[in-house]
């Protein structure tokens, strides 16, 4: 690595340390804008090895009956770390595991949730879709894991069932691109902004979306009758 990179690294680290993201977000090289991410992670991890320990003498003595505080849970943080950034993106406050969250900022969110060195979701696990039954909304699934964290957490995204769409997220994790088109072609969702929104599973001319609970199976594919009965298939 040149010493303009290494120059370069660390004032963006400093810059980031300070609260100022966009220093190393707006460095254009992929590989020194990931040098600098880790470079950063291992900083706060020595600053907050580095802090002095709290003086006990200096703090009052927990009364008796009280407890200290309950550390927040991942999705929690997470949560909140969102509604601060993007105010309105939670569809729901009570966070079960999961996040419930609109669909709008979905893009911005997916790529902060990945760049962010608190959480550098750089995995994109799985994208699912889940049909809440006839007549009802459905659903996108996201599981996100860090490699560098190595911590996981799952986002999911309602969407109109009459006109279901939620913003493609390949151009973030470019695994994406078969994950979409997989839940597209089995649930009708389509994912706006993707590069090649067709099928992948079924013929592109197939009627219906094979894993909505009201899905009827066509009678025929050009001219070939379509059993009904799984008998013999496996």
């Amino acid at each position: 690595m040149s010493d303009e990179q290494i120059k370069l690294i660390e004032k963006a680290v400093a810059n980031a340390l300070a609260g100022d993201m966009d220093a190393i977000n707006d460095i254009e090289d992929r590989v020194t804008r990931s040098k600098a991410k880790a470079a950063l992670v291992k900083a706060k991890r020595l600053a907050k090895a580095t802090t002095p320990a709290e003086d006990p003498s200096n703090t009052d003595e927990l009364k008796v009956g009280d407890s200290a505080p309950t550390e927040k849970s991942l999705s929690e943080k997470v949560a909140a770390c969102l509604n601060e950034k993007f105010p309105n993106s939670l569809e729901a406050e009570d966070v079960n595991g999961h996040i419930q969250m609109k669909g709008k900022n979905w893009f911005k969110i997916a790529q902060y949730l990945r760049d962010n060195p608190d959480f550098l979701f750089d995995s994109l696990q799985c994208v699912t879709g889940y049909d809440f039954g006839e007549g009802e909304d459905l659903e996108v699934r996201y599981n996100l894991h860090s490699m560098t964290h190595n911590h996981t957490i799952e986002i999911r995204i309602k969407t109109d069932r009459n006109n279901p769409k939620v913003p493609s997220v390949e151009q973030v994790w470019r695994i994406g691109d078969w994950f979409e088109r997989e839940t597209f072609d089995m649930y009708g969702i389509e994912f706006e902004g993707h590069s090649n929104m067709i099928r992948i599973l079924c013929p592109e001319d197939w009627e219906g979306w094979p894993l909505r609970k009201d899905y009827e199976t066509q009678e025929t594919y050009h001219g070939i009758v379509v059993p009904k009965v799984k008998d013999g298939w496996e």
